[in-house]
């Protein structure tokens, strides 16, 4: 019986796959639990399936190819689906989080009855912009009361925190929303966070950005509370500015002209603008879903 099931996406893993195998394969021959790699391709086009069949892997495994790159929380989202085992783990595939380092997420989950354990960096090898855009997204969902300051990759759960992944097929934006939602009870463990093997991050800025965008409006009402807060702030602001040209008008009879109302007009204009483009965005996301045009296309899925 599998005692682990370890979910690793990978994207443009060519250059690390063959080291990351070969770490994988030292900690099975020292650990004293068995356990099962899903891999994940997220869409790559060059496929990392010649890697697995050509090198020497001494535990069981599972491959499984996205027909396009859906993003690293969708890729893995799936690979939960798959699981079995009843403890789960989910690392990266640039060896930052090194698979010796789960043995102390274990020892974490059963001092403290955890049903979901995140492994805590206390200096993160990743680059200023990366680690500057996490900081401000959780201060972010710090004012929505949301506690996001100890998540990770790294994590180790129950089988029944990953239960809603069984029959999901559309992508998901940011897994930590479901995977808190389920877990009863939750803890952090600090690891070692490693430098980065192989090629430079698949991240770019613009990359990183769009997908600070898309957790921040599909994750978080911060953009709706914020167009309310912004909207009764020009409301206020309008009206007092109305009253002024409304007292100059009556005690001094002066004649302001169109200059006011023109700029009043494109302002209110730009504002109901973006608006109804911020709605209208959240209407086409759900159109999409009621629609299943989103559903997560596999190409492949081969077990061994």
């Amino acid at each position: 019986m599998i005692d682990l099931d370890i979910v690793i996406p990978l994207y443009n893993s060519k250059e690390i796959l063959p080291k990351l195998i070969n770490r994988l394969n030292e900690w099975g021959k020292s650990c004293d639990f068995s356990f099962n790699v899903i891999f994940v391709e997220d869409g790559d086009v060059d496929s990392s399936k010649s890697i697995l069949m050509k090198a020497t892997v001494s535990f069981p495994y599972r491959f499984v190819r996205l027909s396009k790159n859906y993003g690293q929380h969708t890729a893995t989202a799936i690979g939960l689906s798959y699981c079995e085992a009843p403890l789960i783990a989910t690392i990266d595939d640039d060896l930052q989080h090194d698979p010796f380092e789960l043995e102390k997420l274990i020892a974490c989950m059963k001092a403290t009855d955890s049903d979901l354990v995140f492994g805590t960096f206390g200096k993160k090898e990743h680059s200023f912009l990366r680690n500057l855009g996490s900081k401000v997204l959780k201060l972010i969902f710090s004012y929505e009361k949301v506690d996001y300051s100890s998540i990770t990759s790294f994590r180790l759960m129950r089988s029944n925190v990953a239960v809603s992944f069984k029959k999901n097929k559309k992508p998901i934006v940011f897994i930590e929303e479901y995977l808190l939602r389920n877990a009863v009870k939750k803890s952090t463990c600090p690891v070692t966070h490693a430098k980065r093997e192989g090629e430079s991050s698949s991240y770019s800025f613009w990359g990183l950005l769009k997908f600070a965008l898309k957790i921040i409006v599909f994750h978080s009402s911060f953009l709706l509370n914020f167009i309310i807060r912004f909207g009764i702030l020009t409301a206020v602001t309008c009206f007092f500015v109305g009253c002024y040209f409304f007292y100059k008008k009556v005690v001094y009879d002066s004649y302001e002209g169109f200059s006011a109302l023109i700029v009043s007009i494109f302002f209110s204009t730009g504002i109901l603008l973006m608006t109804l483009g911020v709605i209208g965005e959240y209407i086409r996301r759900i159109w999409i879903s009621q629609n299943e045009l989103d559903q997560i296309m596999i190409v492949e899925d081969e077990q061994r």
